[in-house]
């Protein structure tokens, strides 16, 4: 737990500096709703990646799940103020049942007990206690990632890359 708690402030630090300098945005300007999940699930496509300098709308996220390299191919989902990459398969978004306070939810089409969710500030604290932590981002929104503990080996070494695709919009 201590190790955890060393790595997500870690990670908080580094997100926090790589912020530093960067504009906020512009009120009234918002992402596309649009978003990215498996297959066929869902006929929404990502949003224009040119808000988002230096970002390309497709990537290959590099995981290490059980002593195994995977490459898994992204798209760059843009949300109301931040972009995050989803992998292209295996995840569905959800706009109904939300948690307060959450922005986006994306969910395992393999696990429905498997959630990444993107919160704003207002989150509902009984619900944060049941999450884990991902890429807190300097108090506007954070990352949260659950998962049961007979699947920590494999979405909890893959949900902790994906949150960390994480970015404010400029």
């Amino acid at each position: 737990m201590k190790k955890n708690l060393l790595l997500a402030a870690a990670l908080c630090l580094a997100l926090a500096l790589s912020a530093c300098g960067q504009n906020p945005p512009a009120a009234g300007s918002s992402g596309s709703s649009a978003a990215v999940s498996s297959g066929a699930a869902s006929s929404e496509t990502p949003g224009d990646p040119a808000s988002q300098p230096g970002r390309d709308a497709h990537t290959a996220l590099m995981m290490e799940v059980e002593g195994q390299s995977e490459e898994v191919p992204a798209t760059l989902y843009e949300g109301e103020g931040y972009s995050i990459y989803i992998p292209d398969e295996g995840w569905v978004k959800t706009s109904e049942d939300l948690p307060k306070g959450a922005v986006d939810q994306w969910v395992s089409a393999n696990n429905p007990e498997v959630t990444l969710t993107v919160c704003g500030s207002e989150t509902d604290g009984q619900w944060v206690e049941s999450q884990k932590v991902g890429v807190p981002e300097s108090g506007v929104y954070t990352v949260y990632m659950a998962y049961p503990d007979e699947a920590a080996e494999g979405f909890g070494a893959r949900l902790p890359v994906i949150a960390e695709t994480f970015l404010m919009a400029e």
